[in-house]
C-alpha cells in the first residue's frame, strides 16, 4: 500500500501535541486572569473595608473624648466678673465649617510627678487647615497645664490633631433655663450666661472612602451648670 500523504502529529514528551499544549496553556492563563482579579478585586475590597474602619474608629475615639472633657466642665463661683479675662469659663462660637469650644475642665490628667500642674485646666477644639495639605481640615486640640486668668492663647499649653481631614464640626447648647438650642454661648460678656448648659451635642462629619460625607454625633450632660463655690467652711 502506498502511504498516505498525511504527516503524523509532531509529538512532544508526555505524548502531548503541540496543539494541546497551547490549548491547556490558554486555559491556564484564562483561569490564572481570572483567579488574579478575583483576588485583586478582594484585597481592594479589604483595604477599603479597613480604611473606613479606622476611619470610624478614629471619630468615635474623638467624640467619646471631647463627650468626656466637656461633661467634666465647671465654673468657680470665685471669680471676678468685672474681668474680661478669667479662670473658668465656657465659649463656643459657630462657625461655618468647624465650630469653637473653649472651656475650663476637671479633666486634666497629670502625665509626670513633680510637675506645677492640678486636675484642671482650659481646653480648646478648634479647626485647623494640614500644613503639609492645605486642602485637609484637622480638628484640633489645646490644653492648657493650669487655670490663670489670661487669654487662653497666652497660657503654656500643647496642641495637636485630635481627628485628621474633617469636613464639619458642630456643637449645639441646651439651655435648661430658656428650653431651648443655642449654636453659641458664652459666660464672659455681662449678658452672657452665667451658667453652663446641660447638655452639649457634638455633631463630627468626616469624609469617606466614596467621597461622601458621613456624621457622627453624641450627646455630652454637664454634671456641674452652676457655679462651683470652693470656699472653705469655718470650723
Amino acid at each position: 500500500m502506498r502511504p498516505s500523504g498525511r504527516r503524523p502529529a509532531v509529538r512532544v514528551s508526555g505524548g502531548f501535541t503541540l496543539i494541546e499544549v497551547m490549548l491547556a496553556l490558554a486555559i491556564l492563563g484564562f483561569v490564572t486572569t481570572i483567579m488574579w482579579g478575583s483576588f485583586n478585586q478582594t484585597i481592594t475590597s479589604k483595604r477599603a473595608i479597613e480604611t473606613a474602619q479606622e476611619r470610624t474608629h478614629t471619630v468615635r475615639v474623638a467624640l467619646m473624648r471631647m463627650a468626656r472633657e466637656i461633661e467634666m466642665g465647671y465654673l468657680s463661683a470665685s471669680e471676678n466678673t468685672a474681668l474680661s479675662d478669667r479662670r473658668t469659663f465656657m465659649v463656643g462660637s459657630s462657625h461655618g465649617d468647624v465650630d469653637e469650644l473653649s472651656f475650663s475642665s476637671f479633666a486634666h490628667q497629670r502625665l509626670r510627678a513633680g510637675l506645677a500642674e492640678g486636675d484642671t485646666a482650659v481646653i480648646g477644639y478648634f479647626g485647623e487647615r494640614d500644613p503639609d495639605n492645605r486642602r485637609v481640615l484637622n480638628l484640633m486640640r489645646r490644653e492648657t497645664r493650669r487655670l490663670q486668668a489670661e487669654n487662653p492663647s497666652n497660657i503654656i499649653g500643647e496642641a495637636y490633631v485630635l481627628c485628621p481631614d474633617v469636613s464639619r464640626v458642630k456643637f449645639s447648647y441646651y439651655d435648661h433655663k430658656l428650653k431651648t438650642w443655642a449654636n453659641d454661648w458664652t459666660t464672659l460678656d455681662a449678658s452672657g450666661n452665667q451658667y453652663l448648659p446641660t447638655h452639649i451635642r457634638i455633631t463630627l462629619t468626616v469624609i469617606d472612602e466614596r467621597g461622601q460625607d458621613v456624621s457622627y454625633s453624641t450627646d455630652a450632660r454637664i454634671r456641674m451648670t452652676e457655679k462651683v463655690d470652693y470656699k472653705p467652711v469655718k470650723q
